[in-house]
């Protein structure tokens, strides 16, 4: 579930009250978008909204369908929805489910191992297609660019414009991520294949987790350099051992990859695979809650860190400041000192020059120079009087760390 500026987590039930206390277009002025937006907002979190003529029975007094009782939290989900500062003060604010649990529910138990065991039961066979004639949705994006660079080589002699997945081996990959989607949506999931420079990586969505795959050659094997990249030779055979292998680092001890041995290649894995990734994915959700906590923690500390430098700077300006006014109070009282002997010397007759009116407006000079040099007169001693406060410290902003 992605994390975004100002937002909160809401409980689904919560969310759908929300959905069902008044008519769409209601509802939609107290957030200040529009019905259609709203309700187009509502369905991305997977929340059913009123039927049409639900408020018009309502008003006619006929009874209507009460609101539906949100799914139970699958694997990977959170149990939450992530709403935007707009919904603050309309739908209740929730905690996140606690990092220790409990985490079973009808469709999650809490132990991961009969987790993978009920997926295994639920699969069943599952099958690599033997061509791609009938592609999942989800490779459906990338096969049409393959379409479109294979009729763009018959009239171009640019290799760049080969396609790039033509090969025995990556047809062989295709076909395997082909069986992995279709298992996936089988689950009530969904993947997607995508392209990273002649390579093919998989982005799968079990819940509100997402799940990077790439295949990876086991042993030695020709490369080719293309557009820059070190990269296996597209004519490398079908029957070249592979691994697919997770993304994401699990701190608990689960299978994240998976590769051809003698006894079993990928194809006939397809099941066990699956369902080790909807394991891996609750394994990520329950880890992301601990990771978060670990990075609210990290944060804290690093404002800590930032406070205790700040207030050390600020202490060693204060002192700073402090060594300055007795500078500039030394130099205030030299000046002072200076005009009462120059006054007594004069008045004594020691310098005859001098009448008394300039003498008089000599004296008031200095002394306003006196005056602007003290600092208790021109304010300066207020740099120390009060002891450092980050709260009126203007350069105290703690953002944080990027």
């Amino acid at each position: 579930m992605m994390w975004q500026p100002d937002s909160f987590l809401a409980l689904p039930e919560d969310v759908i009250a929300f959905a069902w206390s008044a008519p769409m277009r209601d509802l939609a002025k107290t957030i200040g978008i529009s019905d259609v937006g709203l309700k187009k907002l509502l369905r991305t979190h997977d929340i059913v909204t009123p039927p049409q003529g639900h408020w018009n029975r309502v008003r006619a007094g006929r009874s209507v369908s009460a609101p539906p009782r949100p799914p139970a939290r699958g694997p990977g989900a959170s149990g939450r929805v992530r709403l935007d500062q707009r919904f603050r003060g309309h739908v209740p604010e929730a905690a996140p489910i606690a990092e220790t649990g409990p985490f079973l529910t009808p469709l999650v138990p809490e132990d991961l191992a009969e987790l993978r065991q009920l997926e295994l039961e639920s699969l069943g066979r599952v099958g690599v297609p033997r061509d791609l004639s009938r592609p999942p949705a989800g490779m459906a994006k990338l096969l049409r660019k393959e379409a479109e660079r294979r009729e763009k080589t018959a009239t171009s002699r640019w290799s760049s414009d080969e396609p790039h997945f033509d090969g025995p081996l990556a047809q062989r990959q295709l076909r395997l991520l082909a069986g992995l989607l279709r298992a996936l949506v089988k689950r009530g999931h969904s993947g997607e294949v995508w392209e990273d420079t002649y390579a093919l990586r998989v982005r799968c969505k079990i819940g509100d987790e997402t799940l990077g795959l790439r295949f990876e050659i086991l042993g030695r094997h020709r490369t080719e350099l293309r557009a820059g990249f070190e990269r296996p030779a597209p004519d490398l055979p079908a029957r070249t051992p592979l691994q697919l292998k997770l993304d994401r680092a699990l701190r608990t001890p689960l299978v994240t990859s998976w590769q051809d041995t003698p006894e079993r290649a990928l194809e006939t894995q397809m099941a066990e695979i699956t369902a080790d990734l909807v394991v891996a994915a609750e394994a990520s959700f329950r880890q992301g809650l601990v990771e978060a906590r670990e990075r609210e923690e990290e944060h804290r500390r690093w404002l800590e860190e930032r406070r205790q430098e700040r207030l050390r700077q600020l202490s060693d300006k204060r002192l700073a400041d402090l060594r300055t006014s007795g500078e500039l109070l030394r130099r205030a009282d030299e000046i002072r000192t200076l005009v009462a002997r120059v006054e007594n010397a004069i008045l004594e007759g020691k310098n005859t020059d001098v009448t008394p009116e300039k003498l008089v407006r000599w004296k008031e000079w200095a002394l306003r120079q006196a005056d602007c040099i003290d600092p208790v007169v021109s304010g300066q001693v207020m740099e120390h009087l009060h002891v450092p406060d980050l709260d009126d410290d203007a350069e105290g902003n703690l953002p944080y760390p990027i």
